[in-house]
């Protein structure tokens, strides 16, 4: 089977199994989707890439049934820290990459012995410069300091 064909891979997989994927599609869950079609039974175990084409293909067609994604405001963000156990005493961009591209995650760091970093946001595939003024205008709200990359975008780690 190839990455051209997640159609036949869907046509194999049992009515339970197409039933818990479309669920954990429509959660967002995308590596609980590829997981349930991995672990489905199917002799021999499809391919990644093929559950991972196939968990794409359930998205476009779910797309008017995906949880909404969380509120990325500086608003929305500013309640989440206050609910905290303790106030942040920085926030940090980092970038990562997943199978779907690059995602920008933002984290307050709790202050204490070791310092524990707590996820308040994360963009993926975003216009970059809407989650950077966010991330800026969070960190001055908070009267704390902002670290992690520049509006570059992730084009500086794959240079790197």
């Amino acid at each position: 089977m190839t990455n051209d064909e997640p159609h036949e891979l869907w046509a194999a997989l049992t009515w339970e199994t197409r039933e818990r994927v479309d669920a954990e599609v429509i959660r967002r869950r995308r590596l609980m989707a590829v997981l349930g079609i991995r672990e489905s039974g199917l002799l021999p175990k499809p391919d990644l890439n093929d559950c991972v084409a196939l968990v794409g293909v359930r998205e476009e067609i779910l797309a008017d049934r995906l949880v909404p994604l969380p509120r990325t405001d500086v608003d929305t963000l500013a309640a989440d820290v206050a609910v905290l156990p303790r106030r942040p005493v920085a926030l940090e961009l980092e970038w990562d990459g997943d199978t779907w591209g690059w995602i920008l995650l933002l984290v307050a760091v709790l202050p204490g012995p070791e310092p524990r970093p707590h996820r308040l946001a994360q963009w993926q595939e975003a216009a970059w410069e809407e989650p950077l003024a966010t991330a800026r205008a969070l960190a001055d709200r908070l009267g704390v300091p902002l670290s992690g990359p520049g509006d570059d975008g992730p084009a500086g780690l794959r240079a790197g």
